[in-house]
């Protein structure tokens, strides 16, 4: 029996890398997701989004694949705009989880990077809230090169 669940949050996948974003509400996950989408593709990257507002998280044997709600499939919330159609891949396999946090929650060189989801062991990282062009930024150059292992 396979595991899952479906969390708030937003997901995209970049150059392959799936990316889920989660934090409270109006902590600018749309909105990072949306500047990294365009950042990435702008750096001939595939970008695209797997799901907005509602995440579907599935345990499989390629990982946790990422996937939207039906209803939801191709939109995303712009506050102050509405809502948009994007481009969508119908799931991603989960290669990364950011939590959108105030700036005094974020530690300089965090110890451990990484986060339980469904018992899977992910890389982790924390981000500024509403800080969508610097979140980018770190998202696209993460797709890009990874991360260098000094242990």
């Amino acid at each position: 029996m396979s595991q899952s669940a479906n969390l708030h949050g937003c997901a995209i996948a970049i150059g392959g890398l799936g990316i889920l974003v989660r934090g409270p509400a109006r902590s600018g996950k749309s909105a990072l997701c949306l500047s990294a989408l365009r950042r990435g593709a702008s750096l001939g990257l595939h970008t695209r989004l797997v799901a907005d507002d509602r995440v579907v998280v599935a345990r499989s044997h390629a990982g946790i694949v990422l996937s939207a709600p039906a209803n939801l499939r191709g939109l995303i919330e712009v506050s102050g705009i509405g809502i948009l159609r994007e481009e969508t891949v119908a799931s991603a396999v989960l290669a990364l989880v950011v939590d959108l946090c105030e700036p005094a929650a974020i530690e300089r060189l965090p110890e451990n990077g990484t986060i339980p989801i469904l018992d899977v062991i992910v890389r982790h990282a924390r981000l500024p809230e509403r800080d969508a062009a610097f979140g980018a930024d770190v998202l696209v150059s993460l797709a890009m090169a990874p991360l260098v292992d000094d242990g």
